[in-house]
Parts: C-alpha cells; sequence; structure tokens
C-alpha cells in the first residue's frame, strides 16, 4: 500500500509547486493572419449644402412652419336595435392625421376642411405637433366643405410663420417641394414638377375643386394640409388630393384661393359667396326650337330664385344672357366662372337677348343663401 502511494504524493506535492509558476502559449494556425479591425472611420459631416441642393435647401426653409395635425373624436355607434330595445348607448374613437402649414406668429394654421372638419364639433380634440416635438391644443376658427379650407389656431411662442408664394407665374415643368406626414411618417420631404395648372378635379367625397394645381411630387394620405413650395421655399399650395390610379399624380388648393378663404372665415366665420340668384344652361339649337329663345351664343335663364338678385334686377326666364359685367358667357360653365369672380354687394351690368330685343339689366350681387 505504502509503496503504491509515494509516487501519488510527490506527484501533488510537485503539481502544487510547479504549475503556478507555469505560462501556456500557442500559435494562430497559419494562413489566419491577426488583424486589427477595418480601420475605417465616418468622414466629416457636411456643413454647408452644395450649390445643386435646391430641393434639400426650399426644404430647409419651410419645414420650420409644417406641422403635424391629428384629431380625435368620441362618436356614438348606433344599430339597428337601437330603434326597438332601450340599450345602453355605445362609443368608440375616431381619429384623423394631417398637415397643415403655420401662416402667422399667431398661432393660425392653414389645413383642409378634411382633415379637422368643422367648428365646435362636440367631443373632437386636435393636437398640433410641430416640428421641434411640441404638442399643442389647436382650435378650428373656420372650415369651408366647399373650398376644403380650414383655419385652425393654436397658442404657442416661438412660431415660425412660412414664406409665402402665389400660383401667378407658375409655369409646367417648375420644381416644388411637397412637405407633410404621409402615414404618420412626420415631416417627409419630396420633390418633383409642377405637371398642369387650374384643373378641375372631383373628389371621393364628391366634392368638386375648380381649380387644382398638378404635381407629381409624391404624396399620401396624411399628407393633406401640408405645404407644396416652390424652390425659394414659399408655399404655392397646400396638399390636398392624389390620385390613386398611379404614382405621381398629387393636387394642391393655390395658396391665393387658400389664403383668401381662410381670411373670410376669420372675418365671418363662413364664406360670404356671390350670387345671382338664377339658374341656366347653355343655349343650343333645343332651346331655340321648344321654347323660341333668341338664337344667340349665351345661357339661357331657366328659373329664378323669389327675391334673389335676378328677379329685383327684371330678368326674366328665357333671357339669353350674353355678357355679365363686360366678359362673354358662352356657356353655363362659364357663367359659373364669372359668377364666382364676384364679389357680394358689387353693382354690375348684365347684357341679354330677350327675342329681337338686346337688353341690359342692373344688378346688386347678393350671398348665397
Amino acid at each position: 500500500m505504502k509503496r503504491n502511494t509515494l509516487p501519488l504524493i510527490l506527484a501533488f506535492l510537485l503539481g502544487g509547486f510547479l504549475l503556478p509558476h507555469v505560462r501556456v502559449s500557442w500559435d494562430l494556425p497559419s494562413g489566419r493572419a491577426q488583424t486589427n479591425g477595418l480601420g475605417l472611420v465616418p468622414g466629416p459631416p457636411q456643413r454647408e449644402l452644395g450649390p445643386e441642393e435646391v430641393f434639400a435647401r426650399a426644404a430647409r426653409v419651410a419645414s420650420p412652419s409644417v406641422v403635424n395635425i391629428d384629431t380625435t373624436q368620441r362618436v356614438r355607434v348606433r344599430s339597428f336595435f337601437d330603434d326597438f330595445f332601450d340599450v345602453e348607448p355605445r362609443f368608440r374613437e375616431r381619429s384623423n392625421s394631417g398637415s397643415g402649414v403655420i401662416i402667422d406668429r399667431s398661432g393660425h394654421i392653414l389645413t383642409n376642411e378634411h382633415v379637422v372638419g368643422g367648428v365646435n364639433e362636440v367631443g373632437k380634440r386636435i393636437v398640433v405637433t410641430t416640428i421641434d416635438g411640441r404638442k399643442l391644443d389647436g382650435t378650428v376658427i373656420g372650415a369651408d366643405r366647399t373650398t376644403d379650407v380650414a383655419l385652425v389656431q393654436v397658442d404657442g411662442a416661438g412660431l415660425q410663420p412660412a414664406q409665402l408664394g402665389t400660383v401667378r407665374g407658375l409655369v409646367q415643368g417648375q420644381s416644388c417641394v411637397a412637405i407633410g406626414n404621409p402615414f404618420g411618417l412626420r415631416f417627409t420631404v419630396t420633390q418633383g414638377v409642377i405637371s398642369a395648372l387650374g384643373r378641375p378635379i372631383s373628389g371621393p367625397d364628391g366634392r368638386i375643386y375648380p381649380d387644382l394645381i398638378q404635381h407629381d411630387a409624391l404624396i399620401n394620405p396624411g399628407n393633406s394640409g401640408g405645404a407644396l413650395v416652390n424652390l425659394r421655399g414659399q408655399v404655392i399650395g397646400i396638399n390636398t388630393l392624389v390620385d390613386g390610379r398611379g404614382p405621381g399624380i398629387g393636387f394642391a388648393i393655390p395658396i391665393d384661393t387658400a389664403l383668401r378663404t381662410a381670411d373670410e372665415l376669420k372675418r365671418y366665420g363662413r364664406i360670404k359667396r356671390p350670387w345671382l340668384g338664377l339658374q341656366a344652361d347653355t343655349n343650343d339649337a333645343y332651346y331655340v326650337r321648344r321654347y323660341g329663345v333668341a338664337d344667340v351664343e349665351g345661357v339661357v335663364v331657366t328659373a329664378l330664385y323669389s327675391g334673389g338678385p335676378a328677379v329685383e334686377s327684371g330678368l326674366q326666364p328665357g333671357d339669353v344672357i350674353t355678357r355679365i359685367d363686360g366678359r362673354r358667357v358662352r356657356n353655363a360653365e362659364e357663367l359659373r366662372q364669372v359668377e364666382r369672380s364676384l364679389k357680394v354687394g358689387q353693382r354690375i351690368e348684365i347684357e341679354v337677348q330677350r327675342g329681337d330685343v338686346r337688353a341690359t339689366a342692373s344688378l346688386r350681387v347678393g350671398e348665397m343663401p
């Protein structure tokens, strides 16, 4: 026994003495060189935009004036059984998102009516988010469904109003930049060109827009109410519609129209629209044969509104209007265009053909009821 344990004891003692002083090392296999990484670092930051960065410059000017608008509203959910049973009313929260443009330091913001809805809607809250992340409660000062323009106001310090341009002088092919919040992706910038001017468009909700800017800067749901700007960063339109049949077909309300509408909303809380108080249709062979009206180019008066301006001026059904305020009227569309351009309270002359007699009626433009 003693003879067998002696070697174990010696091995233990030698191991305890030698192992603390032993250093172990090994070499990498040949073919695998040791490295210190790539040794690459990012370049220096870009301090100034190059002369070619025209779109970025326009976005830099305009972006601080573009806001995100979120609306929530508690609405009652109705069902068939509500009319027959005494059931507890049910509610749900309806939400919508869009964009807007700050137009003055008082906190007035231009946007679309379909983004924020009407004035004093029950249960609705509007939250405006600025580019620096501030969230401000918004109030609808006025909204007009016909033009799809709304004016919202917020109370906040340091708001940066947009630089305002005009649709006058715009030409097809001119560069433009769209800024907004598509699908909640806040403060997105896209660029394109002006594709057409004065486009009459029917919206998906039945709304008719008579005079829109068409452009191919990509916009999507959420861009509504946002800015369309020129290369100076001046707002030339309020993005409103996109044609879903293909990419690059967007539409904006001219800033001239939006500002004029917003001014009236601020002054009166509504839009005072000019009104002649008549209905008319383009004159053609049918009216000449069927009703014996004068065979001249113009529009036939088909009806008059009781107490309206046309009645007081002495116009009669069957009269053919040829000129209004000195401007030729050849068809019903031209009549509508001329009527929209008039001002409430304006005194105008209307030239008509009544049988073989030419006559002139004086009329004071009324306000559409």
